[in-house]
Formats: structure tokens, sequence, C-alpha cells
């Protein structure tokens, strides 16, 4: 029997294992129904159209797919006007396009975000880079991240604009139906989370603040953490961009923080004592900053780049602006019962800056999420 384990989704050895019982299908905006072209005639005689039309405040759904089984891929392209299919720098709906994903008759999404941050660069700038599991490539975006579903996946396409409509989407999902689901196999889930931080308070003697960036709260389980991307955006020009002794990225000075299971403490105050040099905290995991828990160094400092698991697609020393990922197929993060991360905005959450995260986990489904 053929049920959905790593060696079907996961593992590049298992590309020569012969797949008995299982079917490769694809969803997508293609259709051959007759639509009301006016330019090209003889596609609406023939019944071709490839794209749909979005409108501002609604929402596309791709075909139903039916399991037991797993998205095995997704790529779409969009533009919300022409110039931008021509001219590729820019993309506004990297915010305002948000992917939806049910699995097994949910009526609560377990993946909900930008198609920016879904895709691994939360900016509006659309940059060239790959890695093994998201990208953007030449026009194209693509997702390999492996999907499992035991009834039913649904994807939803919404477009959260108020007034402008995206007459371009264009996507495909490929996904395999199996024969069985495998009772050790996770679903995909995503957190949004988004943090402006204004007014940020300054270390007074041994009171540091304690205002992080929340990047996942789960409180049910088991399940292991998997990847996120995270975009930050200075506050301001002066103030974000120079913050003794740092200078044009202070808030890379910022630790991830991993707390699981009775590691997990409920927020604190605003201020807390802890003097600089004191030993660490009750956490599992503590990186020495941002870029450094991104496998970089020195502020990013050969720029951006795209690797396997982990990049910086868009690093501006004029703006600010930095977008990374990271994703963990060796070392993920697992826990029982909770999981808590956090990521700090400067060396003690003193910089003042917006950020913006997705992050990606795998947990068995809590029975009141299954219809």
């Amino acid at each position: 029997m053929n049920d959905i384990s790593a060696s079907s989704i996961g593992l590049l050895a298992s590309m020569a294992k012969i797949r008995e019982g299982v079917k490769a299908r694809q969803v997508s905006t293609h259709t051959h129904e007759s639509e009301p072209i006016m330019a090209y005639k003889q596609f609406k005689d023939v019944g071709h159209w490839d794209f749909k039309n979005i409108k501002a405040g609604g929402s596309w759904e791709f075909p139903l797919m039916e399991g037991p089984g797993y998205v095995a891929s997704i790529w779409i392209t969009v533009a919300g006007r022409l110039i931008e299919a021509i001219h590729r720098t820019k993309v506004p709906a990297h915010k305002y396009l948000w992917i939806n994903i049910y699995y097994d008759g949910a009526e609560t999404p377990a993946i909900s975000a930008p198609i920016g941050h879904f895709f691994g660069n939360g900016t509006t700038r659309y940059v060239h880079f790959d890695s093994k599991f998201v990208g953007m490539t030449s026009g194209g975006y693509y997702s390999y991240l492996p999907m499992p579903f035991e009834k039913s996946c649904r994807v939803v396409m919404e477009n959260r604009h108020k007034t402008k409509d995206i007459p371009f989407f264009f996507g495909a999902i490929t996904y395999m139906q199996t024969l069985e689901f495998g009772q050790e196999t996770g679903l995909l889930y995503a957190q949004y989370k988004t943090s402006d931080f204004r007014g940020s308070k300054d270390v007074k003697g041994e009171m540091v603040p304690n205002n992080p960036h929340l990047i996942l709260e789960e409180k049910a389980g088991p399940g292991h953490f998997v990847g996120t991307t995270l975009t930050i955006y200075p506050d301001h020009p002066i103030k974000s961009r120079f913050k003794g002794p740092y200078f044009l990225f202070p808030y890379l000075e910022g630790n991830l923080k991993v707390y699981v299971d009775d590691e997990v403490r409920e927020p604190g105050p605003d201020m807390i004592e802890k003097p600089v040099g004191s030993p660490h905290g009750c956490q599992s995991i503590e990186c020495t900053g941002v870029e450094d828990y991104f496998l970089s160094g020195w502020y990013y400092i050969k720029g951006p780049f795209a690797a396997l698991y982990h990049g910086c697609p868009v690093r501006s020393a004029w703006s600010g602006v930095v977008s990374q990922y990271r994703f963990h197929e060796a070392d993920p993060y697992p826990w029982k019962d909770r999981i808590r991360m956090t990521m700090t905005h400067g060396e003690f959450d003193d910089v003042d800056c917006r950020m913006e995260s997705l992050a990606f986990y795998y947990k068995k489904a809590l029975v009141d999420e299954r219809k």
C-alpha cells in the first residue's frame, strides 16, 4: 500500500521508487469553456482561456482536489496591470493577493498569506531567486512544499484590494492521489504575523525592553516547524537606521528564540530585568542575530543571494528593506504540546521597524478542524 510518507514526498532518492496506485492530477486556471474574449475571436470559438480575472474584494477558487493525496507543486504568475508583465520589477499584488488553503472540508484555512510571503519574498519587488521549496523565477512563482490531505484540498485566491482588479492570474497545481493517508503524516500549516514597532523603549540600567515580534504560536501538537520567511522595513530613515553602535540595519541585531512545551511562558511586562551578559533563558534555541539565523553574517555583507535552504532575495542599503527565508528539512524544530517563536527587533527590542513573517510547520489536524 502507498501512504504519504517521507519516501514519497521528500527524499531525492525516492524519485526512482515506482509508485503503484499513485495518480498525478492537476487543477488550473485553464478552461475549455467559451469565454467572452474581445480580441481573440478564435479563442472564443474554440473554447480556450488560460487566466482569470479576480475582482477587487473577490476571490477565485481552483477546482477541488480529492484525496487521499498531497499537493506536490504550485505554480502561478500574476499581473495587476499589463506593464507589470512587460517591465516586471514591482508587483503590488504580492501584498494584496492572498492564497488560502483548506484541508478535508475545514472551514478555516490552514494556510492564509499574501503570495509574496508564501513564495519567499514579502516585498512588492519581483526579483529572480530560487530555493528548494519556493522561488520566483523569470516571471513565475513556484512552491514544492508537500501538502498532504486525507479527503480534499481547496485553494482559494483572494484579492483583498478594495478597488483594484487582478486581470491576469494564471495558476496550476499538481497533486498526487494515493491509496491511503498515513497516520504519521502531518498537515502543512502557516501562520502570517505582522508587527509595527514604534516608539520602542531603550535599555535603562538592568531593565531591557520585552516586546518581540511573534513568528509562531501553536498550542496544539505534535508537530514540527520547517521554515519561515521574514521581511523587515525600517520605520524611520534616521532613527531606525542608526542605533549606536549599529548603523544601516540595526534591526538585524534581533535574536530568534524558540520555546517548546514546558519552556513556554506567558509574555511578560514591557520591561524586564535581564542585565547584559546574563545567562541564557529557558528557550531551546537562541540565535545571535537575524541574518545569523538565516545562515549569513555582517548584515548580509555580500548583498542579496539565494541558496537551497536559505536566502536573502531583497537587501537594500538605500531603503533598508530586507527580505529573507530559511527552511529546515534536515533540522526541524519539533514540539509535543506547544511552541512559541519570537524575534527581537534590535539587540533588546529597541529599534523601530515593521516585521512581517510567515511560519511553515507540520502538525496533526485537530478533530474539530475536519469534517
